[in-house]
C-alpha cells in the first residue's frame, strides 16, 4: 500500500502545516510502515518540516491528462508502455502511479475563493480513472459561486470512497444542496486539533526570547496579508482597523500584543510579515508589540498562541491553535469556515459573544470594538465552555482516521 496526499499547497502555510502533520501521525499511529508520499509545491522547504516523518516530498507539477491517463490505463491493465509514444514520466506521475489511495487534503481547496478549484480537482480525477479509491480528508467545501464549479466538484466526488468534512455548514451544502449520499459524506474535525504544542517549558523559553513577560495578559493576534485578496477589502482600511484593534489592547486593555505570522508565503499577497511589519512600523516598534519573527513550526506557533490569553485571527488555523489550546479566540472570517468551525465548537451564539467577526464588520471600529471588548469580557466562560467540549472534537478529528484505516484494510 502506498497513501499518496494531494491538495498540499506547502508548508510555509502553518495551517497547511497544522493539516499535514497530524494526518502522518494519525495514519502512521494505525499502519506503523505505511509509505506516504506528499504532493506539494515545495518540497524542499517542506523537507525541513518533515523530515522525521520518512515521507517522499514530490514537487506538485501539472499533470498532463492524456498522457498520464494513458499510462495509469496501462499500469492497471498490466500491459507494457510504449516508449515511443508516451512522454517521459514525471516524479507526481509517478506518484500517482504507484498510489493505492489519493487523500486530498488543503482545508478548503475545494471552493471558489482562491480560483484553485480544477487544479485540485486535476489528480482526483485522474486517479478515479485509474481506479483508485480516493478520499477527501476534513474540509470546507463550497459554496460554489457556478454551476459549472460545483459540477465539476460533483462528478468527482460522487466517485469517491469518503469525504469528510470539518463543519455542519459543508455537511449540509453537500447533502442538501449538492445532494450527496449521507453513506459518502461524514462530518468530523480538522486534524489540526490533534497538533501537539512542544513542552511548557520550551513555550515558556520562546515567550521569553520575545521579551513576552506574564506581568501583564498577552493577546496573540495572527494579522492575514492575503485576506484583502481573498475577501476583496481595501488593504488600507483592513491595516487601519488592525492598528485600532491594537490600540485598543494595549491601551485599554493594557495587554501585550504578539503577532503571529502564520502563512510566509514566497510570495508578497500572501505572506503575513509584511501585514506583521507594517503594523509594528505603525507604532513606532512599540515594544508592548512583539512579532513573532523566527521560521517556528506549526506546533510552535499553536504553543506561542496557547501560552496567551486570548487570541485575535485571521488565519484559521491560527484560530484553531486557540480553541484546541482552550484559549478564549476571536475569528475574523471571510468564508464558510470561520463561521462553521466556530459554531462547531461554541454554537451560534458565539457571534453574539464577539467571537465571530465577518471582514466586513472587521472593518468597521465601533463594531470591533464592541466584539473584542465582548470576548475579552466572558474569556474565562470561554475557556471553560471549550475544555468541556474539546474531547469530543479530538475523538471526531480522530475518526476520520479510524475511517480511512477501514478503507486501507480493505484493500
Amino acid at each position: 500500500m502506498n497513501v499518496l496526499i494531494t491538495g498540499i499547497t506547502g508548508l510555509r502555510n502553518r495551517g497547511v502545516e497544522a493539516l499535514v502533520v497530524p494526518t502522518v501521525e494519525q495514519l502512521r499511529q494505525r499502519s506503523p510502515h505505511l509509505p506516504i508520499s506528499i504532493l506539494t509545491r515545495t518540497p524542499d522547504y517542506d523537507e525541513i518540516r518533515l523530515h522525521q516523518y520518512d515521507t517522499k516530498l514530490i514537487e506538485a507539477t501539472p499533470f498532463s491528462n492524456s498522457s498520464l491517463r494513458s499510462r495509469l490505463q496501462r499500469w492497471r491493465a498490466k500491459l507494457p508502455f510504449s516508449k515511443t509514444v508516451e512522454p517521459q514520466e514525471t516524479p507526481a506521475m509517478k506518484a500517482m502511479r504507484e498510489a493505492s489511495v489519493v487523500i486530498a487534503s488543503g482545508g478548503d481547496v475545494f471552493s471558489s475563493d482562491y480560483g484553485s478549484l480544477h487544479r485540485h480537482l486535476q489528480p482526483l480525477q485522474l486517479a478515479l480513472e485509474a481506479n483508485l479509491p480516493v478520499v477527501f480528508l476534513a474540509q470546507s467545501i463550497g459554496p460554489f459561486k457556478t454551476d459549472e464549479e460545483a459540477q465539476a466538484f460533483v462528478n468527482v466526488a460522487r466517485r469517491s470512497k469518503l469525504i469528510t468534512v470539518r463543519e455542519e455548514i459543508s455537511y449540509k451544502y453537500l447533502i442538501q444542496k449538492l445532494g450527496l449520499s449521507t453513506d459518502l459524506v461524514k462530518l468530523t474535525a480538522d486534524p489540526a486539533f490533534l497538533l501537539a504544542p512542544p513542552p511548557p517549558q520550551q513555550v515558556a523559553n520562546m515567550l521569553s526570547s520575545y521579551c513576552i513577560k506574564k506581568d501583564r495578559p498577552v493577546i496573540a493576534v495572527a494579522v492575514s496579508q492575503g485576506i484583502s485578496k481573498y475577501s476583496g477589502c481595501d488593504y488600507e482600511t483592513h491595516i487601519k482597523a488592525w492598528q485600532q484593534v491594537i490600540k485598543t489592547i494595549i491601551d485599554e486593555l493594557n495587554a501585550q500584543v504578539l503577532i503571529i505570522p502564520h502563512v510566509q508565503e514566497t510570495y508578497a499577497s500572501n505572506d503575513d510579515r509584511i501585514a506583521a511589519t507594517h503594523l509594528l512600523r505603525s507604532f513606532d516598534f512599540d515594544p508592548r508589540i512583539r512579532l513573532v519573527g523566527a521560521d517556528h513550526s506549526a506546533a510552535e506557533f499553536k504553543g506561542l498562541i496557547g501560552a496567551c490569553d486570548m487570541v485575535i485571527a485571521e488565519r484559521m488555523h491560527a484560530a484553531i491553535a486557540g480553541l484546541s489550546s482552550g484559549i478564549c479566540t476571536v475569528a475574523v472570517g471571510y468564508s464558510i469556515k470561520a463561521e462553521g468551525i466556530m459554531t462547531n465548537l461554541l454554537g451560534t451564539e458565539s457571534l453574539h459573544k464577539g467571537l465571530l467577526i465577518p471582514i466586513d464588520q472587521f472593518l468597521d471600529p465601533d463594531k470591533t470594538y464592541t466584539a473584542i471588548c465582548n470576548a475579552w469580557n466572558c474569556r474565562q466562560e470561554i475557556a471553560a465552555q471549550l475544555k468541556e467540549v474539546l474531547p469530543r472534537v479530538k475523538k471526531d478529528s480522530e475518526s476520520n482516521f479510524e475511517m480511512i484505516s477501514l478503507i486501507l484494510n480493505q484493500m
